[in-house]
């Protein structure tokens, strides 16, 4: 069984990153039809304000540093739960990812729930994968990074919602297994991709992603992200 990998995870405007092409598209809304170099000409297209985009305007919206707390619940995976499969269509978030990120249509097993091959291009090590069980999905933000920089406040549900996040296609990326467990849960302080080429990139969306949600950065984290923007210029 195959199905089409394009589609799905846009956000509010009908929009999404599209990297195969390197571009930012969109299918519904107010800018149905129109492509765009990125996310922030497609808000600028709509009269909003750009977010994150030139490293000056970064910098200026770094959540503030982190301070340590008391009481803090201690970081355990099962806090934030496994896939789920928030539709019913026995496709958990895993194939989910999957099959949106894939550039071609994949194939599924017999029973239509599981990705068996695609065509993915990881923005982390800048390679093409076929084989999804050589792929991870990596929440951008890892969660031992979400609950040390927030998380531990979170309700269960909220804790949940992020782990499983489909709405935001910046949250979960299907990127090399090895890429993956080299980053593990490290920040920017100690870990970027080995693809310079995404450096600059990475930084921006993992701004957006703690900005979304509302989570700090703590001082050696803020500073290696200024250092990569002012690369960036």
């Amino acid at each position: 069984m195959t199905v089409h990998g394009h589609g799905g995870r846009m956000d509010k405007q009908g929009c999404h990153r599209n990297r195969k092409a390197g571009n930012f598209h969109c299918h519904r809304g107010p800018l149905a039809g129109q492509t765009f170099a990125n996310k922030a000409e497609a808000q600028a297209a709509l009269g909003q304000s750009q977010q994150g985009s030139p490293p000056a305007q970064a910098r200026k919206t770094l959540p503030p540093p982190s301070a340590p707390g008391s009481g803090a619940v201690r970081y355990d995976r099962k806090l934030y739960g496994g896939w789920i499969d928030t539709d019913g269509d026995c496709q958990n978030t895993r194939q989910e990812v999957l099959i949106e990120e894939s550039l071609v249509p994949v194939t599924l097993d017999a029973r239509g729930c599981k990705v068996v091959a695609g065509r993915w291009y990881d923005p982390f090590t800048g390679r093409y994968f076929t084989n999804p069980r050589k792929l991870d999905i990596d929440h951008f933000v890892p969660l031992a990074e979400v609950h040390r920089s927030g998380g531990t406040a979170w309700a269960p549900a909220q804790r949940k919602q992020y782990a499983n996040d489909l709405s935001d296609p910046k949250t979960l990326i299907a990127v090399s297994a090895s890429a993956n467990r080299s980053k593990g849960a490290k920040d920017p302080a100690a870990w970027l991709p080995p693809n310079p080429e995404f450096r600059c990139e990475y930084v921006r969306l993992w701004i957006a992603i703690k900005e979304r949600w509302g989570l700090r950065m703590d001082t050696r984290e803020a500073a290696a992200v200024r250092a990569v923007l002012d690369r960036c210029g």
